[in-house]
């Protein structure tokens, strides 16, 4: 009987989905990209010698994915030699009549957990993975309400296209409660949903984590992705989280006060960016640029730089003049500071001096009318 387990977990390959940023043109690019992580997780496989293979959720996307790409999927599967996959559908391929899921004939290694909860026993590792998946695109009931394991002395370990109740609950999902994981008595929870890393939490004895995309797919999706590779032993669980992306979406804000201020913005972007980083991945810059035309500035910078970068898109954005000095500064932070920052940069040192004497008012008020100024006439603070 083994005392250790090995597996490895991921999520959200998203087959033959169109959904990326960028224009029409890189979505087979893209594709082509999420196939490359997907060897390479087949090659984890085989170099760590990883005896369980995890995917949480949305493997395909159904209203999109080819025959073809599911039977390469499933031939692709039957030669990790020493590997078991469980799969559980999720909400981007839910196991419905026409599911992706039934265009193939799945080799013996692989599992796929249907709508009721179930689970498989392996005695040979003294393991119970228990799984439920997506039957429909809306989520139809609790995963974990009122689910607790049989205490059978077999390690239990659960696969769901969940996610954890937080502030930002995702419309279609019933949140697992902290409580609910903490009752299960599993060992680890896998779960599969966000887009990015969760990092590794735990309630009462049971671990949990939320393994990510293995794909960044747009501007605002700029946190980790890759896999969790995970050890589980009688009295210790081990987790390792490796990033595979193939390639980034950074976006950048950029403030300019003046046209001629362009070129060196241009050879500043250039510093710091390598030819690598300008071919791999993919650009974004918001620039602002006060008082001065932002459309035409956002041209300029975009001919002086393109030919320089694989993809580069610069969008004009016109700055808001009711903001605060707070966001002003905070919404620029890391970037080229405005007028509005500089000015109150200069006059935070009168104010500390000053704090406590007669002169203190007098310097708040020379504040005020600076950023008043500086909001052409409109008083940023009405108050």
């Amino acid at each position: 009987m083994t005392s250790c387990i090995r597996f490895l977990q991921c999520a959200g390959f998203l087959f033959d989905s169109p959904s990326w940023d960028g224009p029409e043109k890189w979505i087979a690019v893209r594709n082509q990209d999420v196939w490359k992580t997907f060897q390479a997780v087949l090659s984890l496989c085989q170099s760590e010698k990883i005896e369980f293979l995890f995917i949480t959720g949305d493997l395909f996307e159904q209203e999109y994915v080819r025959k073809e790409t599911v039977e390469q999927v499933a031939r692709s599967f039957s030669k990790l030699e020493g590997t078991r996959i469980f799969i559980t559908p999720g909400k981007r391929d839910p196991l419905i009549i026409t599911s992706a899921y039934r265009l193939t004939s799945w080799p013996s290694n692989v599992h796929i957990f249907s709508s009721e909860l179930s689970s498989v026993r392996i005695p040979s590792h003294n393991v119970t993975i228990y799984g439920m998946g997506w039957t429909a695109y809306q989520q139809e009931k609790p995963f974990l309400d009122g689910f607790q394991i049989k205490q059978d002395g077999t390690v239990g370990i659960m696969l769901l296209h969940a996610e954890v109740d937080s502030e930002k609950n995702t419309e279609g999902f019933i949140p697992i409660r902290q409580d609910q994981i903490a009752s299960s008595n599993l060992t680890y929870l896998a779960l599969g949903h966000q887009e990015t890393w969760s990092g590794i939490h735990q309630a009462e004895e049971t671990f949990w984590a939320d393994c990510g995309t293995p794909e960044a797919r747009g501007f605002h999706d700029n946190g980790e992705h890759g896999v969790l590779l995970g050890e589980i032993k009688p009295k210790s669980c081990q987790f390792k989280f490796q990033e595979l992306g193939q390639r980034k979406y950074i976006e950048k804000d950029l403030m300019v006060q003046a046209l001629d201020e362009l070129e060196g913005v241009a050879a500043k972007l250039l510093a710091e960016t390598c030819y690598e980083e300008r071919q791999e991945n993919l650009f974004r810059i918001k620039l602002a640029g006060g008082l001065l035309d932002v459309e035409r500035m956002a041209l300029t910078l975009q001919n002086l730089l393109e030919t320089k970068f694989r993809f580069l898109e610069v969008l004009p954005v016109q700055e808001r003049l009711d903001s605060s000095p707070e966001e002003l500064v905070s919404r620029n932070s890391g970037c080229y500071p405005t007028l509005a920052q500089i000015y109150i940069d200069k006059l935070q040192k009168r104010l500390d001096d000053a704090r406590g004497s007669e002169s203190y008012e007098y310097w708040e008020l020379v504040q005020k009318i600076g950023l008043t100024a500086l909001g052409r006439g409109r008083g940023i603070d009405e108050n």
